[in-house]
């Protein structure tokens, strides 16, 4: 029996055989390794010719597999946009295949009624279906066939696309692939031609190449695959090795004797694909991925330690900011040796009301023996169940694991450092008396007598002993029918079993019968007084401040939806005192369990994060980056911790750059600047950048959810909300595969199962990557960065004897002619070149030719931009310590093409640009006397576009002084600090108007309607916004869409400060709010709203009545799943330019389970949501309705949504159908 390689290798030979006697034996190597690619995977083929040749080779194999398969009617569509190409290429396919192929254009007409195809009906096109096996036409005629059913997606089996590069804006190939292709199931292959992906040598290209190769590659979903010039190469190399499939793209310089290789320095050739995964990288893909164990957790104790065991303990204390507030110190005993900077390690956790400072610290090395262990695990099991959980001594669990092993003991000092033996014992002595039997109790007699000795010496009977009524206040107490632990607040007066029950009472008359009824149990002291207890509550996320104390992602948390309700109503227990065993522990003892799971979850995250650290680093000691930065660099914006991965990210993405760009600029001496761009942009997107992490395996360490304590169990402690795994994987690690990949938007990510499992972001791997990259370039310099980067398997050699022999190649320039210009040049940098020659390349523009030189700056330029990202975005990133989107916001306005050709002008670098070319001198001419007579803010400049070459002529400028300096980026910072004075700050920072509009209305829940119309010499924009009492139009013109909506938002943003709606001096206060006095009330209150989740309803359709003259909307269909009459109701505002219903919440607690909800919602819960919901119409008035009960506060926000759909139907403001 044959193997399926040696199959798919005979059938690739016949297919050669059947080229040879087609003539196409005179292929080249390069266009037969596109036609290799291509068979395997969704291919965009960028090369200089032979791509229609290499399609008709793919659609003669796909036609031999076509002829296999009978059962089901299977099309291969060719898509060219211009008829005369249609036309051609349909000869070319009648004349080199024996497939049946017609063409269809706008021209085409049938034979019997000369109908067009404009004209056809589903009839003639079925026809037309059936009678051929391949189909040539131009884009927008199969976009008609798809949008009226003539022609169904899934018959597509392949479809070969002619220049692929206009796939952009609204073009009919986009639409094809957005409203078919991503939405079927049986996707076609995909073969994409073009040969102009990249502009021609000697124009710019960096941002526009990343763009389009990007675009495209997520648009066709394919990968773009370069035969483009003889000695640069860009390849996608594919191994599968170890079982995992991997991708990298690598540049390979070759002779015309010798084939491309690998580079013998992708050391990481093991993290190398066989197939790239489609949409690798991006946030559409969700996978399947697991956790890694954490080893500083583990330990070989647990039962058998006949021998004791050698432990490390760990301190932690407690201090609060209340001062009367005390809590115990404890021990956290572990087998492993913690990192220094995480065995020391101080945080604060925060309260209600308070906060506390939590300090661990490193101690000794302890020996406990078995009897000790045995006890240890004791009191951790009783005190973790019975304050979360419930403490069932009598169950025999396995809740103690190799891999999650440690205790947390009680110390009696810390200083020097004693465990609380006692309290222990005490504990133990509780357990073993809930384990005696129950024929154990005194009998009748005996216990008459006691409860006349009692009440004689005002003792209550506790059930293991009495105590005085005097003493028992803050006594801590285990229920022996519950195994709850509670605190004793004081003795009820009034109260005993045989008083009335606090819930049903129709059921239970007394406590004595509740406890009979329920648990089976007789009071024996049925008159003695009940104490009333303190419950224990469940423990919340103490990591982030919710009460305006402490920081959310960089910025202090003011939401009002965020604040912890210090309002709430409290509720105690009432028991017999003979149902509780005293435990003899301090309430100062309890108080740090409501305290150590959060603890204790940020010090795991800590020993996972050096755990990284371990394999990045190894042994190396000049490297040392601290575990909170590699936790940082793990953390996403999910966690809702104070620090995230984004503003690592942000820096290791620019470190990225620019070691790439360095490693291409010296390694590539001949290549222009469009080629070297090209292949960075393939080196640090984020597809390699995501199979990068992958085979390193970065996806296990990520955290991405925040911090759930009910989640979260100690060893020995029960599960609270156990989430069993149904993904059918036995492992804890997911093994890399396409099975565990899925692009459904409802699949929750960050959740883990009890397995380890989640749901991961593709694009989170990748920005993971980034963000270790500039965790260690933080740390440890461009050395760390660097480090880093090889670890993952990016190797940038940036030895100094390539830079010596690129300084070499510059000192060839003979600079004489020019030797003024250059001196004068330097005077005003404040720098003196070694090479001259780089400085005359700097300024050189292409079009200066007079010399015949053969050099520009635009590889100077191309190595510049880089350098010049990387050092504002350090500085940045340094002196700002602002949430990851306000430095990104400052990055993109101090490094772009247009800040640097304002620095250029303001410091009078353009006259020294070498050029020969009217046109530009105009235009630099033009742009110089705007500068001048324009004011300095940002939006001001942006109505002007400046000159490319004058931005070019900074970043080049940068270049050579990296060279010049010998990679000396602090020199280069020194020089550009003060070119690039004054960079832009927080306070000074100004968005682009229509973003600024935008934000605003977003905060504000208003709408913005637009509409653009074309004129002779540009666009004119409208934008129209509605407020609860006026409408407000602004209009604005420019030379393209962007410009016109910008003015027009910049209209609209002075209206609304004169109204006194937007206040344009906003500053960040300290607050980290945006310092706003003079907004109106009502705005004010609109502003802590409870906004809707803007997803459209996915069973809601709405629609206008064309007839209507009030184009009242018509809502299809009102679904009551859960989201969706909010998703209506916001569709809906969104039509109407209706501001955004305010919605508050509000609950009601019971004692008892109470029902609530009606139907399919009906459910059993302690506690009950209402929702009050206002809705404000424009020139009407406002509508105001409480929602009905809901067991949960989203489910009361959908109920009140649907009764204001349905109020609004019955004021004949919207009709439901």
């Amino acid at each position: 029996m044959q193997s399926s390689s040696e199959t798919k290798k005979r059938s690739f030979e016949s297919m050669m055989m059947m080229m040879m006697m087609n003539d196409a034996s005179n292929l080249t190597p390069d266009q037969l390794d596109v036609f290799k690619v291509a068979m395997l995977q969704n291919t965009i083929a960028h090369i200089d010719s032979g791509a229609r040749m290499i399609a008709i080779m793919i659609i003669k194999e796909v036609a031999i597999s076509l002829k296999k398969q009978l059962s089901k009617k299977k099309l291969i569509i060719f898509l060219t946009p211009t008829r005369k190409h249609v036309e051609q290429q349909f000869n070319v396919l009648k004349e080199n295949t024996d497939l049946l192929v017609d063409f269809y254009h706008g021209s085409k007409v049938t034979t019997v009624d000369e109908k067009k195809v404009d004209d056809w009906d589903a009839a003639i096109w079925e026809n037309e279906i059936n009678k051929n096996e391949a189909m040539v036409m131009t884009p927008i005629i199969l976009l008609n066939a798809l949008r009226n059913k003539f022609m169904k997606f899934e018959m597509i089996c392949l479809l070969v696309i002619d220049e692929c590069n206009l796939a952009t804006g609204n073009h009919p190939y986009v639409s094809i692939m957005k409203e078919f292709y991503v939405k079927s199931v049986n996707k076609p292959k995909v073969f994409g031609m073009t040969a102009s992906l990249e502009t021609k040598k000697g124009v710019s290209s960096t941002g526009g190449c990343e763009a389009k190769i990007t675009m495209l590659e997520n648009i066709l979903d394919s990968r773009v695959f370069y035969k483009f010039n003889p000695l640069i190469q860009t390849y996608f190399w594919n191994k599968k090795i170890d079982g995992k499939n991997m991708q990298i793209c690598t540049i390979q310089k070759r002779t015309k004797q010798e084939d491309v290789k690998p580079p013998a320095a992708q050391k990481k050739s093991s993290k190398i694909a066989e197939e790239p995964a489609s949409g690798a990288g991006t946030t559409k893909r969700k996978e399947l991925h697991g956790t890694i164990p954490i080893r500083a957790v583990s330990g070989t104790w647990g039962d058998k330690v006949d021998d004791g065991v050698d432990v490390y303990a760990y301190k932690i204390s407690f201090v609060c900011s209340v001062k009367d507030v005390k809590y115990s110190s404890f021990a956290l005993l572990l087998e492993s040796k913690l990192d220094d900077d995480v065995a020391n390690h101080e945080m604060k956790l925060y309260l209600v009301s308070k906060f506390v400072n939590c300090k661990v610290s490193s101690s000794v090395k302890l020996h406990l023996d078995a009897e000790q262990v045995a006890k240890g695990k004791c009191f951790q099991d009783m005190f973790f169940n019975g304050i979360f959980a419930r403490f069932l001594p009598k169950t025999d669990q396995k809740l103690w694991t190799p891999s999650y092993m440690y205790l947390l003991l009680p110390l009696e000092s810390l200083d020097p450092f004693k465990i609380s033996w006692t309290m222990i014992d005490s504990c133990v002595s509780a357990i073993e008396f809930v384990k005696k039997p129950s024929d154990s109790i005194p009998d009748k007699q005996n216990i008459d007598s006691l409860m006349t000795c009692s009440e004689s010496t005002s003792m209550l009977n506790f059930a293991n002993r009495s105590v005085h009524k005097d003493d028992v206040t803050n006594m801590v107490v285990l229920t022996i029918h519950t195994g709850k632990i509670y605190s004793i607040l004081k003795v009820q007066q009034d109260a005993n079993a045989d008083s009335p029950f606090d819930g049903d009472t129709k059921k239970f008359p007394s406590f004595k019968d509740y406890f009979k009824q329920k648990y089976d149990i007789d009071l024996v002291y049925p008159k003695q007084n009940m104490v009333l207890l303190k419950q224990s509550h469940r423990a919340h996320n103490l990591l982030v401040d919710f009460n305006n104390e402490g920081i959310l992602h960089g910025k202090k948390i003011k939401s009002e939806s965020c604040k912890v309700n210090t309002d709430r109503q409290r509720y105690y227990a009432r028991l017999p005192p003979e149902l509780l065993i005293i435990i003899d522990a301090r309430i100062d003892v309890v108080k740090p369990f409501y305290l150590l799971p959060s603890l204790m979850h940020r010090l795991e995250s800590l020993m996972l994060a050096s755990q990284l650290r371990e394999q990045i680093t190894g042994h190396m000691t000049d490297i040392h980056v601290s575990s909170s930065l590699i936790l940082e660099a793990i953390t996403t914006l999910r966690c809702n911790e104070s620090f995230s991965m984004e503003r690592l990210e942000l820096l290791g993405d620019s470190v990225l750059k620019y070691a790439v760009s360095c490693d291409y600029y010296l390694r590539y001496p001949n290549e222009h600047e469009g080629q070297l761009s090209s292949g960075r942009s393939l080196q640090v997107c984020n597809s390699t950048l995501y199979n990068l992490g992958i085979g390193c395996r970065l996806q296990n360490y990520i955290r991405d959810m925040a911090f759930d304590p009910t989640r979260w169990a100690a060893p020995g402690q029960l599960p609270q909300r156990p989430c069993p795994c149904d993904h059918g994987v036995e492992t804890i690690e997911v093994p890399i595969d396409a099975k565990y990949h899925n692009d459904d938007p409802k699949v929750l990510t960050g959740k883990c199962c009890d397995m380890g499992h989640r749901w991961l972001g593709s694009k989170t791997i990748s920005d993971c990557v980034e963000a270790l990259v500039g965790a260690y370039f933080v740390g440890g310099g461009l050395t760390g960065g660097l480090h880093c980067m090889k670890w993952l398997g990016i190797s940038c050699d940036l030895d100094s004897s390539r830079v010596d022999e690129a300084i070499k190649i510059a000192s060839l320039h003979s600079y004489t002619p020019k030797l003024d210009v250059i001196q004068s040049l330097e005077a005003k940098l404040g720098y003196e070149f070694v090479v001259k020659g780089l400085l005359l390349e700097a300024i050189t523009h292409a079009s200066d030719q007079d010399q015949q030189v053969g050099y520009n700056y635009q590889r100077l330029e191309f190595l510049g931009d880089s350098v010049l990202d990387l050092l504002i975005t350090q500085h940045l990133f340094n002196k700002h310590n602002i949430d990851p989107g306000e430095l990104t916001d400052l990055r993109s306005a101090s490094v772009n093409n247009e800040n640097f050709a304002y620095a250029a002008v303001r410091r009078n670098l353009h006259g020294y640009l070498q050029h020969h070319s009217t046109s530009l001198q105009t235009q630099i001419s033009d742009y110089v006397t705007f500068v001048a007579t324009s004011s300095t803010d940002t939006n001001s400049l942006q109505t002007k576009k400046s000159p490319k070459a004058l931005g070019d002529l900074v970043e080049s400028i940068a270049g050579a002084i990296l060279i010049d300096t010998k990679l000396n980026l602090d020199e280069v910072w020194r020089i550009f600090e003060m070119l690039l004075t004054p960079i832009v700050t927080p306070d000074k920072l100004e968005l682009p108007p229509l973003r600024e509009l935008i934000e605003f209305c977003d905060s504000k829940g208003y709408f913005i309607k637009d509409k653009c119309r074309s004129i002779d010499d540009g666009v004119v924009a409208e934008l129209k916004l509605q407020l609860e009492d006026a409408l407000l139009v602004g209009e604005g013109t420019g030379p393209t869409r962007k410009v016109a909506r910008g003015q027009a938002a910049l209209k609209l943003l002075s209206q609304l400060e004169k109204q006194g709606i937007l206040n344009k001096n906003h500053q960040d206060n300290n607050d980290g709010e945006i310092a706003n006095k003079n907004i109106k009330e009502s705005d004010t209150v609109r502003s802590k709203r409870t906004r809707f989740d803007p997803q459209p309803a996915a069973d809601t359709i709405m629609k206008e009545e064309s007839n209507s003259k009030t184009e009242i909307p018509v809502l299809k269909s009102i679904d009551s799943k859960k989201g969706v009459p909010r998703s209506s109701l916001y569709e809906l505002c969104r039509i109407m330019q209706w501001p955004m219903p305010i919605l508050t919440a509000s609950e009601k607690k019971s004692r008892t389970l109470i029902e609530v909800g009606e139907g399919v919602d009906k459910r059993t819960a302690f506690n009950s949501f209402e929702s009050h919901i206002c809705l404000t119409i424009p020139s009407y008035g406002v509508i105001e309705l409480t929602g009905d009960p809901r067991a949960d506060k989203k489910s009361s926000f959908d109920s009140a949504a649907l009764l204001m759909l349905y109020e609004l139907q019955r004021r004949g403001m919207v009709k439901i159908e």
